[in-house]
């Protein structure tokens, strides 16, 4: 007998790439969802624990648990376009579209990068207040202090990776595309995890250039040459990055910056909730903004 299930809410651009790849497989699996490979794609299939994603179709968290119950894990996934459904373990198990709702992650408002840093202090405080290093174990306090003194060594940070945090706020305003892929080598893939913490910076990078466009887009586009060509890093940590080149990012990450530029009193609850994506995901990502607004100071 066939089980059909309801998809709660989806990212705006699923329908098309699901079109354009009608047939898959289950990339991997979570607690909170599972990971659908269609062509060069993953489609996340569960839960908003963290956040609406960007490629993300949604469930509540109780059909979610009855959906990772019912589903072969080596089941090919079928996609009909006319009926809006994704289908597994040979049509029995089914995951309809029909009454979804749709949502967007873009963000919505565009911001000042001088105002933006005046909230650089709250976003470090944010972060001291729940852990004082990154996932790359650097220790954010003592990184703010020496990045802004300009200094290229330290006592408590490792010198390569601060010559290479320098070489990658560099990057940012360069039109020179080989000097933003050699900084994104070095950081891409580099850390523990489905997300990198490197890429998790990046991500935080590219939130920002979404926001304001303060970076030469030539960044940008050394970040989609390298997802798209080369097998840097996790499958997971490339859709997020191919949809943060591209502006679009998770719920957690849209709501930060757009309080970072809108009512920034609510900010410091935003960056909590950001904070407790991940491992250290959250913490990463938070970073890669802060080392954003701290780059455009210093230039």
């Amino acid at each position: 007998m066939n089980k059909t299930f309801y998809i709660e809410e989806y990212a705006k651009n699923i329908p098309l790439f699901l079109t354009e790849n009608e047939t898959g497989y289950i990339h991997s699996v979570f607690n909170n969802g599972v990971n659908i490979k269609l062509g060069k794609r993953l489609l996340f299939i569960g839960t908003t624990k963290n956040g609406q994603l960007p490629f993300g179709a949604h469930l509540s968290k109780e059909v979610n648990e009855q959906i990772l119950k019912e589903i072969d894990k080596d089941s090919p996934v079928h996609w009909n376009h006319m009926a809006q459904t994704l289908s597994f373990n040979d049509g029995n198990v089914i995951l309809s579209f029909a009454k979804a709702r749709v949502y967007e992650n873009t963000i919505s408002v565009s911001g000042d990068m001088d105002a933006m840093c005046r909230s650089i202090e709250t976003i470090l405080i944010s972060l001291l207040n729940y852990d004082a290093t990154t996932g790359l174990d650097v220790p954010i306090e003592q990184f703010v202090l020496d990045y802004l003194q300009r200094k290229t060594t330290s006592d408590s940070i490792d010198e390569t990776i601060l010559l290479q945090f320098n070489k990658l706020t560099h990057s940012l305003f360069t039109e020179d595309k080989e000097t933003c892929l050699t900084a994104l080598r070095y950081l891409l893939g580099r850390g523990r995890g489905l997300t990198p913490s490197g890429d998790d910076h990046i991500v935080g990078l590219l939130a920002v250039q979404a926001a304001s466009r303060p970076f030469h887009p030539t960044f940008n586009e050394a970040v989609l040459s390298l997802v798209e060509n080369e097998s840097i890093t996790t499958d997971v940590a490339k859709e997020y990055l191919y949809y943060a080149a591209n502006g679009q990012f998770s719920s957690t990450v849209v709501s930060v910056i757009e309080h970072l530029i809108e009512d920034t009193d609510v900010l410091p609850e935003k960056l909590e909730s950001l904070l407790a994506v991940g491992h250290s995901s959250g913490v990463d990502t938070i970073f890669g903004i802060l080392l954003g607004l701290l780059a455009w100071r210093r230039k």
